[in-house]
């Protein structure tokens, strides 16, 4: 039974209800966002036993509006994206002229003079909310909900998600401007609300950090999705205590890094590129903070592209292997990389010291130096049970890229209508991923100086895996 006819159901009797309760919420994600009431919500759930017991993960978004999203802006993306989703409902059946034009009638009665209004009005309450949650007071409220929790549920994954802010048409519907209109007038320095939107942004994921790290679950399990440069880079003392405390406990971490939204405001007047520093901080930064983490079993990282070239130098970079031990890669059992950049030298220096590694998952990468068959000879001497490279992979040496698929992204290769396939099982990537396993002789040939051995790596591709050279 779908979960939305399953709660239906179960409002229907209290003895239905009862019985439904363990499938409703078994393994629930709770998604947190900056709203007291949405805290409110999480105290509630966590007084109650038996829905708190079901509870898998809790998920805090946060994020930074758009400085340039306005009224028509946002009118026309929000137009776009439920004709599309009506469009696409009714796709199967085939619909008439006479049946869009009702529906886009009725979508732009919806539209009402006042919504410009509460627009701007409800976008101001959004950046309110964020700095009443930003406050050391929801610092406090996440710790004790958490120790609640914990009662009934001791072992939780914690999850932060940095989203930019959505206003739906139906939140604008509801807002009720009688009860915003007294607040605190708009501030007009256009420039102070960027910063202040990304220093809320920060102090909410500290919170709930902090609150998390501190409680009696700790931070086992956690997963980062767009994680802000500012964050690691931030030199705050309680900024740093928490995230050493965080990284201190882990076990398990997936990391994807992000910038906060290019502000024209905060840019201007500046010659450089302001993200350079903050990368560089925050790569040195997270180092740093790994090798706090001296429990950490699985890691997972994808560098943001176009920004991998600092994370990449100070990860793969022998000099800073020398200088600072990589006491984490030592225990790693399961270890992906996406999104980077480094020599091939600098690269089996780096695996070599993964001596406990069981997987391995290495994605689109620019290899500047060394071919990726050096790769592929290289993996089976690390006895792995499972190894992956995935994605597009740059070799200089190779004056071409290779491509890995999978029946979900294949479709989306540029050469996909040139090869047969796809051949998962049984075609290129199939064969080696068993030679890295397993070793024996490799299904490609090894490169060669004048070159010739290229238009045999493109003759042997196939839609699973095959090479490309520069030009194509």
């Amino acid at each position: 039974m779908p979960r939305a006819d399953l709660r239906a159901f179960r409002l229907t009797c209290r003895a239905y209800g009862s019985i439904g309760l363990p499938y409703l919420f078994q393994d629930l994600e709770f998604r947190l966002w900056p709203s007291y009431h949405r805290l409110y919500q999480l105290e509630q759930l966590a007084a109650n036993p038996k829905i708190a017991a079901g509870l898998g993960s809790i998920c805090f978004e946060s994020g930074v509006q758009l400085e340039y999203a306005d009224y028509r802006y946002w009118q026309a993306q929000l137009c776009h994206e439920i004709s599309s989703n009506w469009a696409r409902a009714h796709a199967v059946n085939g619909t008439l002229n006479d049946d869009y034009e009702e529906f886009h009638s009725q979508l732009q009665a919806r539209f009402t003079p006042e919504i410009a209004q509460k627009y701007v009005l409800y976008r101001w309450h959004i950046d309110q909310e964020a700095a009443l949650v930003a406050s050391l007071r929801t610092r406090a409220m996440l710790w004790r909900i958490l120790n609640t929790l914990h009662q009934h549920q001791p072992a939780i994954r914690f999850k932060l998600v940095m989203a930019e802010p959505k206003i739906t048409l139906e939140h604008l519907e509801q807002f009720n401007v009688g009860h915003y209109q007294n607040k605190l007038p708009e501030d007009l320095d256009q420039r102070r609300r960027v910063h202040n939107r990304r220093k809320n942004c920060i102090d909410h994921f500290i919170n709930f950090l902090y609150a998390a790290a501190h409680s009696n679950h700790g931070t086992r399990d956690l997963t980062a999705v767009g994680l802000p440069h500012a964050l690691l880079a931030h030199d705050h003392p309680i900024t740093v205590v928490t995230l050493q405390s965080t990284f201190r406990n882990l076990h398990r971490l997936d990391i994807t890094l992000s910038s906060f939204p290019h502000s024209e405001r905060l840019s201007r007047g500046s010659v450089h590129d302001l993200g350079i520093g903050e990368r560089n901080a925050a790569a040195a930064n997270l180092l740093q903070l790994l090798n706090q983490a001296s429990n950490l079993d699985h890691l997972r990282i994808e560098f943001p592209d176009g920004e991998d070239a600092e994370y990449s130098s100070v990860l793969f970079d022998p000099t800073h292997i020398t200088r600072t031990p990589r006491l984490w890669m030592q225990r790693l059992k399961t270890l992906s990389l996406s999104t980077f950049r480094c020599s091939w030298p600098n690269l089996a220096t780096f695996l070599g010291i993964c001596n406990s590694l069981e997987s391995l998952v290495l994605s689109s990468c620019r290899l500047q130096t060394g071919s990726m068959i050096d790769l592929l000879h290289f993996v089976p001497s690390m006895e792995l049970r499972h190894i992956a490279i995935q994605g597009i992979w740059y070799c200089d040496e190779d004056s071409g890229k290779w491509h890995s698929h999978t029946p979900q992204d294949f479709n989306m290769c540029v050469a996909a209508t040139t090869y047969e396939g796809p051949y998962v099982h049984t075609g290129m990537r199939c064969m080696v991923e068993k030679f890295m396993l397993k070793g024996g002789k490799c299904p490609l040939p090894t490169r060669t100086t004048d070159g010739g051995v290229q238009d045999i790596w493109e003759a042997m591709g196939d839609t699973s895996w095959h090479y490309l050279p520069f030009l194509a």
